[in-house]
């Protein structure tokens, strides 16, 4: 807390994106350890569950909860400053993500159970400190109603994670160990969290890193339709067993990716920025991950790919975490960057606004090292996984293993720099 302290802005959130960044090279070697096996099908062995939430918990949720600590008051226009509420809420989430991968890891769904356990009260701190901003609130928008809907989803995701841990120890519901119960899970945590939480987070952001405003954050809201909609009809497709629904679902969200792609090239293109950015890089990148998700579920939904439901899906999710969100969450910490490169340890005396619009943004070499070899290796390894081509797969893993830890080493050490070199002492 000392060094937050001689550090004005940093709060104990800093310990979520930190932490995540730290645990983001496991995660890459825990991708390239099981793709093999995702190609092949294999997708319910206790490696790919451990991997698959390192992804989840680990990297994207532990970085999503820290960033709402930090952004949810300003896009609701309360001033509050994560204390040691967010320090609590820090110690239960890493406590339940420690106990769930050990649980995976050592093959013992007791301490999976435990873990999730956890994991739903972190939630819940979560949701009553966001709740407590909300009664406070001095505005509302479009953006702010789909982070509170993520939300939602991801209490019923982890909420119902946890009734499968616990029926995988006292066997109570049979139905839980199918693919009914594993896409329940998926539906919730996959669209109605991550898909919409990054969504939503992208019309707060990009006008104002951008600088466009032309397109009104209106355009948000029949996005949230489809979404949701789409996240019911998976639910029912997931429970009764209905093709139909899940088709009817993959059709909506390839219609919100279509309105999603057209917004945010509207953001990129409109950019003010002269030199290159990183984080735009990311946003392009994602804009043509959309298309080819778009493109794999509608084409399931519309009859044009033989590919049988469940391996589009599984691809999909492998687009989705580890190209979409992550890249997501690498090119907006490197709008967080910049203020400990500029702000702190050069002593610039910008305000907080000015930073991420300085002429010649955060832009290492190694940030295009990174970014290149994780959506390479992401958009490959869903190709993979769509075609059953297991070689290809492994190549693909490895891409994206040794892109998260070419980010994760640069993003750390530019931090401690950030921390360790006071602005007396920079040149």
């Amino acid at each position: 807390m000392h060094v937050l302290r001689r550090l004005p802005g940093m709060t104990a959130a800093l310990a979520f994106p930190v932490a995540a960044c730290l645990l983001f090279p496991a995660a890459g070697l825990a991708v390239a350890s099981v793709a093999g096996s995702l190609a092949a099908g294999d997708w319910r062995t206790y490696r790919v569950l451990a991997a698959n939430h390192l992804l989840t918990l680990g990297w994207g949720t532990l970085v999503a909860m820290g960033a709402l600590h930090q952004m949810f008051p300003a896009m609701v226009g309360v001033s509050s400053k994560p204390g040691a509420a967010a320090a609590l809420h820090f110690g239960l989430s890493g406590v339940g993500v420690a106990a769930v991968l050990w649980g995976f890891l050592t093959e013992e769904p007791a301490w999976v159970a435990v873990g999730g356990a956890a994991v739903v009260v972190s939630v819940a701190v979560l949701a009553g400190l966001l709740a407590q901003l909300v009664a406070r609130r001095r505005r509302w928008s479009p953006a702010v109603t789909g982070v509170c809907l993520s939300l939602l989803h991801l209490a019923v995701a982890v909420a119902w994670g946890f009734s499968v841990a616990l029926n995988w120890n006292l066997r109570l519901w049979p139905a839980l160990y199918t693919y009914a119960g594993i896409g329940l899970h998926a539906a919730f945590g996959l669209v109605g969290w991550f898909g919409q939480l990054v969504v939503s987070v992208s019309y707060y952001l990009l006008p104002r890193f951008t600088g466009v405003r032309t397109v009104p954050e209106g355009r948000l809201v029949p996005i949230l339709v489809l979404l949701n909609t789409a996240v019911a009809l998976f639910a029912l497709g997931a429970a009764w067993q209905r093709s139909e629904a899940a088709r009817l679902a993959a059709l909506l969200l390839s219609l919100a990716a279509g309105f999603y792609v057209r917004d945010l090239s509207c953001f990129l293109r409109g950019a003010r920025q002269r030199s290159p950015d990183l984080t735009n890089w990311h946003w392009w990148a994602i804009a043509g991950q959309t298309v080819l998700a778009a493109a794999l579920g509608g084409g399931w939904a519309a009859g044009l790919l033989p590919a049988e439901g469940r391996r589009v899906a599984a691809s999909v999710g492998v687009l989705l975490l580890c190209g979409w969100v992550t890249l997501a969450i690498m090119g907006q910490l490197y709008k967080v960057t910049p203020f400990l490169m500029w702000y702190y340890r050069y002593a610039r005396g910008l305000s907080a606004y000015e930073v991420p619009r300085l002429p010649a943004p955060y832009f290492p070499r190694w940030g295009a090292v990174a970014f290149g070899l994780t959506a390479a290796g992401s958009a490959l390894l869903a190709l993979a996984v769509a075609l059953t081509q297991p070689s290809l797969a492994r190549v693909a893993g490895g891409l994206f293993a040794v892109g998260s830890a070419v980010y994760a080493g640069g993003i750390v050490v530019s931090w401690l720099l950030g921390v360790l070199l006071r602005p007396e002492r920079a040149p």
